[in-house]
């Protein structure tokens, strides 16, 4: 593989995959996907110029949204999106049952976002893009994704708001 690939794959692997998981919502499609594109990246001749993990991530998200197509039907809901929310292990056993019951609500708040939301919060969570990249990665303007990334952010909070309420 190219140097640069394996460089950009090393430090964004968990957002590649989560953005590709957003999409296809299946774990083993995600990794296709994930490969798929990178395959294609590796039979280019030149380095791509401009920003780099932008143009991996597009790259990422094509190859998932060509996925998805290829599968014509309405993926299923995604289960494995909870191992992006890794944390490290408490002590308490209290506190790793909150933990794990905490992480489970936002998984399924984040599944519930709407399809360009739910990228653009994986894309900056899970990626550590800026807005700027995924407005070049998915295409769209920046002011469009800021403004997907903080309605986003909103329903998440007021998902999560609702379910310790009632917890």
């Amino acid at each position: 593989m190219k140097h640069w690939l394996e460089d950009i794959y090393r430090d964004h692997r968990r957002g590649l995959f989560g953005l590709a998981l957003s999409v296809v919502r299946e774990a083993a499609a995600a990794e296709d996907a994930v490969h798929e594109a990178f395959a294609r990246m590796a039979k280019q001749r030149d380095r791509p110029t401009g920003d780099l993990p932008a143009y991996v991530y597009k790259a990422v998200r094509n190859a998932a949204i060509d996925q998805a197509r290829r599968r014509q039907a309405r993926p299923t809901p995604t289960e494995d999106i909870a191992s992006l929310f890794e944390t490290p292990r408490e002590d308490d056993p209290g506190q790793r049952a909150e933990t794990s019951e905490t992480q489970t609500m936002l998984m399924q708040a984040i599944d519930n976002l709407p399809d360009d939301e739910r990228e653009a919060v994986v894309m900056r969570s899970f990626g550590g893009l800026t807005l700027k990249q995924i407005a070049e990665a998915t295409g769209r303007p920046l002011t469009t994704v800021s403004s997907q990334y903080q309605r986003a952010l909103g329903r998440l909070r007021q998902q999560l708001e609702v379910s310790h309420a009632n917890a």
